[in-house]
């Protein structure tokens, strides 16, 4: 089949190769000049499948309102009046009991322990450099409040992995809490910040890693044209043709037609608008993030690991050897506006001067300043399926996990493409597998009406519970 997969970022050059792989002829369809050029371009770079938990928690309402009224929040909300935040609020709500909050937990780190084992085989397939490590992560706490705060996650994180199926892919303990003389040991570039009582002490999850995500998804994109893959850059999708309730064509914006046997949307944030263009729904909203790069000056008292300040929410990484550090922290819904200035990254040196001092060459003219989108569900989950049509797939909604889980999300839409059931332990991601059902369940559905634009008429929009629940 000739397969068009819609966006380059992490999940759109990963199902690309995944499809390839499969046998399918694959053209990847791009907006920017280069893959990686959003999202995927300056995320934080850590592969945390140990904290890979829900953003909606018992405390959801309480979360809501902070972020409403306090300005120095991480988690801000800035455009209450954005469109569909309230409806993505109010099922962000519904999400946050305690029965519901160990279910997600359960599901989202059983799929994030999966897909860091699929990343792993496809750096191993592919031999991409993206700077990859199963190195473990550090999860600072700087105060005795995130401390215990950090044990009690560590006990709920633990409870729900221990939820899963023997044989189901468990590693070591996923968390273990170490003093700050044990932080110092495991990451010597800490010491200075531990002899200054700067640190209380930390959760270490062993087999959490690091990488460099944009450059594993462009080399993955030059590895696609290698072998075949039509590679369109500078060409954005403007809707879809149907013929009898099957995508037949991608439209793009300059008028031409694009024939194909199937599309595979994986648009990011931009997954919402692109669902709209065509009479769709998506429960997907855009919450912006601050990444902040800057080269290090002594490459030899670099961190060796990153983490997440469990105070502050800045996020580190080390990247190329030590050369640069990447800094990012911020969740702010603020519609679609990417604008950023520099009171947006004090947090950023705040946080690496305290643990670093004298550390980052902070007047150098290669600081890369970025704010991006993630696209953020209701439930904290990804959609994975089918939904619109019959050879219509979605690989969407990944948050803030996207390089954890993009290739086991490639792998599950090769395996939904191909009329597959995803090759993973269904009893214990239960309560998300009922997402790869989409395909099936899409199949029996009959879609009255289609106008010559490509809307889709007459069909019900996709709610949260739609595509979760089926």
């Amino acid at each position: 089949m000739h397969l068009i997969v819609l966006g380059a970022g992490l999940m759109g050059v990963t199902t690309a190769y995944a499809l390839l792989r499969e046998g399918h002829r694959v053209t990847l369809v791009e907006r920017a000049s280069e893959a990686a050029a959003a999202t995927s371009h300056a995320n934080a770079g850590l592969i945390a499948a140990s904290r890979a938990l829900p953003w909606p928690t018992p405390d959801a309402l309480g979360v809501l309102a902070r972020a409403l009224v306090r300005r120095d929040a991480v988690l801000r909300i800035e455009r209450p009046w954005a469109h569909g935040f309230w409806r993505w609020g109010f099922s962000f709500l519904r999400h946050g009991t305690s029965a519901e909050y160990v279910r997600r937990s359960t599901a989202k780190l059983h799929l994030a322990r999966a897909a860091q084992r699929a990343l792993e085989r496809l750096f191993a397939e592919t031999g991409i450099d993206g700077g990859y490590a199963r190195s473990g992560l550090l999860y600072l706490c700087r105060s005795e409040s995130t401390r215990r705060a950090a044990l009690e996650r560590a006990r709920h994180v633990e409870t729900c992995l221990s939820a899963g199926l023997p044989g189901s892919g468990r590693m070591s303990p996923p968390l273990v809490w170490v003093s700050a003389q044990q932080v110092a040991a495991i990451e010597p570039a800490l010491t200075g910040a531990v002899s200054c009582s700067a640190i209380v002490g930390a959760s270490h999850a062993a087999d959490d890693g690091q990488g460099d995500a944009r450059r594993f998804a462009t080399g993955l994109a030059d590895l696609l044209a290698e072998r075949g893959a039509v590679l369109r850059f500078g060409a954005q999708a403007d809707g879809l043709d149907w013929t009898d309730g099957r995508v037949t064509a991608v439209r793009l914006c300059d008028g031409t037609r694009l024939p194909a046997d199937g599309v595979v949307v994986a648009l990011g944030p931009w997954t919402t608008l692109f669902a709209r263009r065509i009479g769709l729904s998506m429960p997907i909203h855009p919450v912006k993030g601050y990444s902040l790069t800057v080269p290090i000056l002594d490459p030899k008292a670099a961190p060796r690991i990153g983490g997440i300040c469990d105070d502050t929410r800045v996020a580190w990484c080390p990247l190329d050897g030590g050369r640069r550090l990447r800094l990012t922290t911020g969740a702010v819904f603020a519609g679609w506006n990417v604008d950023h200035c520099d009171a947006d990254f004090a947090p950023h040196r705040a946080f690496a001067d305290a643990l670093w001092p004298g550390l980052c060459d902070w007047g150098s003219r290669q600081i890369e300043r970025w704010a991006c989108l993630r696209p953020m569900t209701p439930s904290s989950l990804p959609i994975l399926g089918a939904y619109g049509a019959t050879n219509l797939w979605w690989n969407c909604g990944h948050g803030h996990l996207g390089w954890t889980l993009c290739a086991l999300s490639a792998e599950v839409m090769a395996a939904l493409v191909a009329g597959r059931d995803p090759a993973l332990d269904a009893d214990a991601l239960d309560p998300v597998s009922s997402r790869w059902r989409m395909a099936s369940a899409t199949r029996k559905q009959a879609v009255a009406r289609r106008g010559e634009d490509g809307r889709m008429r007459g069909a019900r929009s996709a709610t949260t519970e739609d595509l979760s629940n089926r």
